[in-house]
């Protein structure tokens, strides 16, 4: 399975290194705000602060500098890719002007994606924004996930099973939606909250090779674990094919 540029340097990033301990006010912000691919308005409607600029949908901060939706910033004369650059991911879409990376919004979103996808962030305030980077190639295309996926739960929301959450993933031990890979590294158990033994059926479908110990793989090909893992491949912008 082929990963683009920087889903590698996440996922390396995921895996070697644990997130900066995030302050309250930043962790829980975000929750209520738009999802990925809502409609959105204006970047701070959405959850990882980042409206497409050409799109008007929410998107992954990182993935919107590749994959059509024109980088951040809905709404604005040019994108951003303000988050990203928060986060110190170099793939900003040609054109893009960056704002102050220590506004509040910002700041919070980065939190929450820091969270969402296990990354080191520390919290900063004043300081000029950052200048854009060269625009990254696109990665390849993600399976669209069915819109039904995106009316579930998002990450940190409790839940009572695995299908109860928008990338399949109800942490076993937390009862807490969480993202597929990152549950079995993070304190989360595993995924199948509700089920005897956890699993790692959608980060198996996806190329990661981390489960935890003590996982029970079930069916690979159920239709509710193919269209969590299409819709986490579009989150993170990863390569996914159902089978």
């Amino acid at each position: 399975m082929k990963f683009s540029a920087t889903l590698v340097a996440l996922t390396l990033v995921a895996i070697g290194v644990q997130a900066h301990e995030l302050p309250s006010r930043y962790a829980a912000a975000r929750r209520g705000n738009q999802f990925v691919t809502g409609a959105c308005s204006v970047d701070s409607d959405c959850q990882q602060g980042c409206c497409g600029f050409s799109t008007g949908k929410c998107a992954g901060p990182a993935v919107a500098q590749s994959n059509g939706s024109g980088g951040c910033g809905h709404g604005n004369s040019s994108p951003n890719c303000n988050v990203a650059a928060a986060l110190k991911l170099s793939d900003c879409i040609a054109g893009a002007v960056n704002g102050d990376l220590s506004d509040p919004g910002v700041q919070t979103a980065a939190a929450f994606v820091a969270q969402l996808d296990n990354l080191p962030f520390t919290p900063t305030s004043g300081g000029a924004a950052a200048p854009p980077a060269a625009a990254a190639p696109a990665p390849p295309a993600a399976a669209a996930p069915p819109a039904a996926q995106s009316t579930k739960l998002t990450v940190f929301e409790t839940c009572a099973a695995d299908s109860a959450c928008q990338q399949g993933c109800c942490g076993f031990s937390s009862g807490k939606c969480a993202g597929p890979d990152v549950a079995q590294t993070n304190g989360s158990g595993g995924c199948g909250h509700g089920n005897a033994a956890p699993n790692c059926d959608v980060a198996t479908l996806l190329g990661f090779k981390n489960c935890i110990a003590g996982v029970v793989q079930g069916n690979l090909q159920d239709p509710a674990v193919q269209a969590a893992a299409a819709f986490a491949a579009q989150l993170d912008g990863l390569s996914f094919t159902p089978s």
